[in-house]
């Protein structure tokens, strides 16, 4: 992974493990790291989008090292994990008496992030009260803390996130317009790992690799049946969902991992059972097929068919079958 990052920004990562979530070849993920690369090297604040667990604090963290504050400090606040006064304390900073039991003076993340990165994650959940404060700081990186009269500056630069569309958020009156438009100066759209499937045995190695060295074990493989599980599921938790996964089959096996250590949910479809299964069967057998260059013989091995099955589901599902393929096991 060391590698796959030099090659596309020439940054030196160091501890190539903080930046396990940001392997990936495939191109919509490649796009994300030359973005992210490109930005880096400018002062502008970021914008990330992706649903929950696609990585986008991993984008973050690989933003600030390839940035000219790598050596300052990166923090992160997760604006949905706190209350709304809590929320501003914990930005801000407070005096001491500001609030009952505020016994002394605290400094807030935004002096901590001093000559750094202020990673606001899940901002579309912070409320109009501190959205307010937010802006007046992106705008003149001024703030107050709680209880304070003394307009204080911070050198800090803003890498926002959310999983929300903030442009409906707009609409729906639960989001500043004007805080939006800063924000956004240059944003980056990360996509869920449904889309960008052929990162998934990438991931998987680093992953199990980071494991084993966890639990002090050699680095378990990955069975065919396991693999192909892996590339068939449809990921509504994406590479925080596959890291999990992992490390429970991790636990469970004692040796290769197969497809009985996986613990895979599937999500709820608006489909008919039997339609979303056809829609699966197809596409997992399309899929076998290229990758064998369709070769029925591997195909079928692959997939657990006879020959005669094989061959009625390529004609059920439309899918080219060449009667001079050796003949099946």
């Amino acid at each position: 992974m060391t590698q796959t990052l030099r090659e596309t920004s020439s940054i030196d990562v160091g501890c190539y493990r903080a930046y396990a979530g940001a392997i990936g070849s495939s191109p919509a993920w490649q796009g994300v790291l030359a973005a992210a690369v490109r930005v880096a090297t400018t002062e502008a604040t970021v914008f990330l989008q992706g649903e929950s667990g696609t990585g986008k604090e991993v984008v973050a963290r690989l933003i600030h090292q390839a940035s000219p504050r790598k050596h300052g400090p990166f923090v992160a606040i997760n604006c949905a994990a706190l209350p709304e006064q809590l929320l501003e304390s914990e930005l801000f900073g407070y005096e001491r008496g500001a609030f009952t039991g505020a016994q002394q003076s605290k400094a807030g993340h935004i002096e901590l992030a001093a000559r750094g990165v202020l990673f606001l994650d899940e901002v579309s959940e912070m409320s109009l009260t501190a959205q307010v404060k937010i802006l007046r700081f992106v705008q003149e990186r001024e703030y107050q803390r709680l209880g304070g009269t003394r307009l204080q500056k911070a050198d800090v630069r803003i890498i926002a996130a959310s999983n929300r569309d903030l442009g409906d958020a707009v609409e729906r009156g639960t989001f500043r317009e004007d805080l939006l438009y800063r924000l956004q100066v240059f944003d980056i759209l990360l996509p869920p790992l449904r889309d960008r499937l052929s990162d998934v045995p990438l991931l998987a190695e680093q992953f199990l690799a980071d494991c084993a060295r966890t639990m002090h074990r050699r680095i378990p493989a990955l069975r065919d049946d396991a693999l192909d599980a892996l590339l068939a599921h449809d990921w509504p938790g994406n590479v925080r969902e596959l890291h999990n996964v992992l490390e429970r089959a991790a636990i469970l096996a004692d040796g290769d991992i197969e497809y009985r250590h996986l613990s895979l949910r599937r999500r709820m479809r608006a489909l008919s059972p039997a339609s979303d299964l056809s829609i699966v069967e197809r596409g997992t057998i399309e899929r076998i097929l290229h990758e064998t260059g369709w070769n029925k013989t591997k195909a079928a091995r692959r997939l657990g068919l006879t020959r005669t099955q094989l061959y009625g589901r390529l004609k059920r599902y439309g899918l080219e079958a060449d009667s001079t393929d050796v003949a099946l096991a």
